[in-house]
Protein backbone atom coordinates (compact mmCIF):
# COMPACT_ATOMS: atom_id res chain seq x y z
CA UNK A 1 0.00 0.00 0.00
CA UNK A 2 2.68 2.56 0.90
CA UNK A 3 4.44 1.60 -2.63
CA UNK A 4 0.87 2.59 -3.91
CA UNK A 5 0.47 5.84 -2.80
CA UNK A 6 4.07 7.06 -3.17
CA UNK A 7 3.87 6.14 -6.88
CA UNK A 8 0.71 8.89 -6.94
CA UNK A 9 1.73 12.38 -7.29
CA UNK A 10 -0.18 15.10 -5.55
CA UNK A 11 -3.30 15.83 -7.91
CA UNK A 12 -4.57 19.79 -8.61
CA UNK A 13 -7.55 20.96 -9.34
CA UNK A 14 -7.46 24.86 -9.09
CA UNK A 15 -6.01 25.56 -5.68
CA UNK A 16 -7.13 22.33 -4.63
CA UNK A 17 -4.41 19.62 -3.94
CA UNK A 18 -4.72 16.53 -3.18
CA UNK A 19 -2.05 14.34 -2.17
CA UNK A 20 -0.63 11.65 0.41
CA UNK A 21 1.08 11.68 3.95
CA UNK A 22 4.64 11.39 1.67
CA UNK A 23 3.78 14.64 0.02
CA UNK A 24 2.81 16.53 3.22
CA UNK A 25 5.98 19.18 2.81
CA UNK A 26 5.07 19.87 -1.10
CA UNK A 27 1.75 21.16 -0.94
CA UNK A 28 2.41 25.65 -0.94
CA UNK A 29 0.51 27.96 1.72
CA UNK A 30 -1.47 29.35 -1.18
CA UNK A 31 -3.29 26.03 -2.02
CA UNK A 32 -5.86 24.13 -0.07
CA UNK A 33 -4.43 20.65 1.02
CA UNK A 34 -6.37 17.58 1.30
CA UNK A 35 -4.73 14.67 2.96
CA UNK A 36 -6.20 11.30 1.84
CA UNK A 37 -4.29 8.11 2.45
CA UNK A 38 -6.15 5.69 -0.22
CA UNK A 39 -4.82 2.75 -1.95
CA UNK A 40 -6.89 3.31 -4.94
CA UNK A 41 -7.09 6.15 -6.99
CA UNK A 42 -10.55 6.79 -6.66
CA UNK A 43 -11.55 9.25 -3.53
CA UNK A 44 -7.78 10.56 -4.13
CA UNK A 45 -8.50 13.15 -6.73
CA UNK A 46 -6.28 10.78 -9.25
CA UNK A 47 -10.07 9.82 -11.06
CA UNK A 48 -11.61 12.54 -13.08
CA UNK A 49 -14.98 12.20 -10.89
CA UNK A 50 -13.42 13.77 -8.12
CA UNK A 51 -10.59 16.34 -10.15
CA UNK A 52 -13.91 17.19 -11.77
CA UNK A 53 -15.80 18.07 -8.76
CA UNK A 54 -12.91 19.47 -6.93
CA UNK A 55 -12.22 22.04 -9.92
CA UNK A 56 -16.06 23.16 -10.20
CA UNK A 57 -16.05 24.02 -6.56
CA UNK A 58 -12.92 25.98 -6.70
CA UNK A 59 -14.54 27.74 -9.32
CA UNK A 60 -17.49 28.18 -7.31
CA UNK A 61 -16.42 29.31 -4.10
CA UNK A 62 -13.88 32.38 -5.99
CA UNK A 63 -17.57 33.45 -7.51
CA UNK A 64 -19.90 33.27 -4.31
CA UNK A 65 -20.04 32.75 -0.77
CA UNK A 66 -22.21 29.58 0.56
CA UNK A 67 -23.52 29.04 3.72
CA UNK A 68 -24.64 25.48 3.83
CA UNK A 69 -22.74 22.62 1.99
CA UNK A 70 -23.84 19.35 1.23
CA UNK A 71 -21.71 16.42 0.00
CA UNK A 72 -23.75 13.36 -0.99
CA UNK A 73 -22.27 10.30 -0.93
CA UNK A 74 -18.91 11.38 0.44
CA UNK A 75 -16.67 8.62 -0.08
CA UNK A 76 -13.16 9.13 1.73
CA UNK A 77 -14.49 12.71 2.47
CA UNK A 78 -12.54 14.31 0.03
CA UNK A 79 -14.99 17.10 -0.87
CA UNK A 80 -16.09 17.85 2.30
CA UNK A 81 -12.98 18.66 3.20
CA UNK A 82 -12.07 20.74 0.56
CA UNK A 83 -15.54 22.80 1.32
CA UNK A 84 -14.46 22.82 5.11
CA UNK A 85 -11.16 24.22 4.51
CA UNK A 86 -12.03 26.32 2.19
CA UNK A 87 -15.27 28.02 3.53
CA UNK A 88 -14.60 27.31 7.05
CA UNK A 89 -18.48 26.05 7.66
CA UNK A 90 -20.54 22.88 8.68
CA UNK A 91 -20.42 20.66 6.00
CA UNK A 92 -23.09 17.63 5.93
CA UNK A 93 -21.42 15.01 4.72
CA UNK A 94 -23.49 11.42 3.59
CA UNK A 95 -21.96 8.11 2.83
CA UNK A 96 -24.66 4.69 2.01
CA UNK A 97 -21.99 2.47 3.36
CA UNK A 98 -20.64 3.17 6.94
CA UNK A 99 -17.14 2.13 6.35
CA UNK A 100 -16.98 4.75 4.05
CA UNK A 101 -18.56 7.37 6.46
CA UNK A 102 -15.60 6.04 9.11
CA UNK A 103 -12.90 6.51 6.91
CA UNK A 104 -14.10 9.95 5.93
CA UNK A 105 -14.80 10.74 9.69
CA UNK A 106 -11.08 9.85 10.51
CA UNK A 107 -9.88 11.73 7.03
CA UNK A 108 -11.61 14.72 8.45
CA UNK A 109 -9.45 14.39 12.08
CA UNK A 110 -6.23 13.89 10.02
CA UNK A 111 -7.31 17.17 7.92
CA UNK A 112 -7.86 18.82 10.88
CA UNK A 113 -11.57 19.95 9.91
CA UNK A 114 -13.55 17.22 12.00
CA UNK A 115 -15.36 20.03 13.87
CA UNK A 116 -16.68 21.50 10.62
CA UNK A 117 -17.66 18.27 8.74
CA UNK A 118 -20.81 16.32 9.85
CA UNK A 119 -21.20 12.97 8.37
CA UNK A 120 -23.93 10.59 8.18
CA UNK A 121 -24.60 6.93 7.40
CA UNK A 122 -27.58 7.65 5.21
CA UNK A 123 -29.12 6.92 1.90
CA UNK A 124 -29.89 9.78 -0.47
CA UNK A 125 -30.85 12.71 1.46
CA UNK A 126 -34.24 11.56 2.82
CA UNK A 127 -32.44 11.17 6.16
CA UNK A 128 -33.34 13.38 9.04
CA UNK A 129 -29.94 14.73 9.75
CA UNK A 130 -29.88 16.07 5.93
CA UNK A 131 -33.39 17.55 6.01
CA UNK A 132 -33.19 19.34 9.37
CA UNK A 133 -30.24 21.02 7.94
CA UNK A 134 -32.30 22.17 4.66
CA UNK A 135 -32.36 24.19 2.44
CA UNK A 136 -28.53 23.84 1.17
CA UNK A 137 -27.39 26.20 -1.24
CA UNK A 138 -24.04 23.81 -2.68
CA UNK A 139 -24.53 20.32 -3.47
CA UNK A 140 -21.80 17.97 -4.35
CA UNK A 141 -22.90 14.29 -5.66
CA UNK A 142 -20.35 12.56 -6.72
CA UNK A 143 -22.19 9.21 -7.32
CA UNK A 144 -23.22 7.48 -10.57
CA UNK A 145 -25.57 8.31 -12.91
CA UNK A 146 -28.78 6.09 -12.42
CA UNK A 147 -28.67 7.34 -8.43
CA UNK A 148 -27.65 10.59 -9.92
CA UNK A 149 -30.86 11.06 -12.06
CA UNK A 150 -32.86 9.11 -8.96
CA UNK A 151 -32.04 11.92 -6.40
CA UNK A 152 -33.24 14.83 -8.86
CA UNK A 153 -36.82 15.04 -6.81
CA UNK A 154 -35.45 14.71 -3.45
CA UNK A 155 -32.37 17.47 -4.09
CA UNK A 156 -35.21 19.60 -5.46
CA UNK A 157 -37.00 19.16 -1.81
CA UNK A 158 -34.12 20.69 -0.59
CA UNK A 159 -31.95 23.12 -2.89
CA UNK A 160 -31.93 27.36 -1.59
CA UNK A 161 -33.00 29.61 -3.95
CA UNK A 162 -29.95 29.85 -6.73
CA UNK A 163 -28.39 26.69 -5.08
CA UNK A 164 -25.37 25.66 -7.12
CA UNK A 165 -25.41 22.12 -7.37
CA UNK A 166 -22.01 19.79 -8.75
CA UNK A 167 -22.95 16.23 -10.40
CA UNK A 168 -20.26 13.35 -11.34
CA UNK A 169 -19.77 9.71 -11.33
CA UNK A 170 -21.19 9.66 -14.64
CA UNK A 171 -19.82 8.92 -18.16
CA UNK A 172 -19.61 11.56 -20.56
CA UNK A 173 -22.54 9.69 -22.88
CA UNK A 174 -24.61 9.67 -20.11
CA UNK A 175 -24.62 13.85 -19.39
CA UNK A 176 -27.53 14.64 -21.52
CA UNK A 177 -29.53 12.30 -19.82
CA UNK A 178 -28.80 13.68 -16.88
CA UNK A 179 -28.77 16.89 -17.55
CA UNK A 180 -32.56 16.64 -19.32
CA UNK A 181 -33.67 14.74 -15.81
CA UNK A 182 -32.21 18.05 -13.54
CA UNK A 183 -33.58 20.20 -16.47
CA UNK A 184 -37.39 19.55 -15.75
CA UNK A 185 -37.06 19.91 -11.42
CA UNK A 186 -35.68 23.45 -12.48
CA UNK A 187 -31.56 22.83 -12.79
CA UNK A 188 -30.17 24.17 -15.63
CA UNK A 189 -26.22 23.53 -16.71
CA UNK A 190 -23.96 26.53 -16.12
CA UNK A 191 -20.62 24.86 -16.74
CA UNK A 192 -19.76 20.58 -18.00
CA UNK A 193 -16.05 19.27 -16.83
CA UNK A 194 -14.56 16.58 -18.86
CA UNK A 195 -11.32 14.00 -17.79
CA UNK A 196 -10.89 10.99 -18.89
CA UNK A 197 -13.87 9.57 -20.37
CA UNK A 198 -15.90 11.32 -17.35
CA UNK A 199 -18.22 14.38 -17.18
CA UNK A 200 -18.95 16.71 -14.09
CA UNK A 201 -21.73 19.00 -14.57
CA UNK A 202 -22.18 22.11 -12.62
CA UNK A 203 -25.94 23.08 -12.12
CA UNK A 204 -28.11 26.41 -10.75
CA UNK A 205 -31.73 26.31 -9.63
CA UNK A 206 -33.24 28.30 -12.29
CA UNK A 207 -36.16 29.56 -10.47
CA UNK A 208 -36.92 30.09 -6.30
CA UNK A 209 -39.34 27.67 -5.95
CA UNK A 210 -40.40 26.81 -2.35
CA UNK A 211 -38.51 24.66 -0.08
CA UNK A 212 -40.60 22.16 1.05
CA UNK A 213 -39.60 20.43 4.52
Amino acid sequence: MKESLEAMPPVSAGRFVVYGGHDRGRIRANQIGIEIEAAQAFGTGHHGTTWGCLKALDTLLKARRYERPLDIGTGTGVLAIGLAKALRRKVVATEIDPVATRIAVENARLNGVSALIEAHTADGVKALPVTRHAPYDLIVANILANPLVALAPDVERIAADRASVVLSGLLTWQRREVEAVWRTRGFVARDRLFRDGWATLVLQRRSAGAYRS
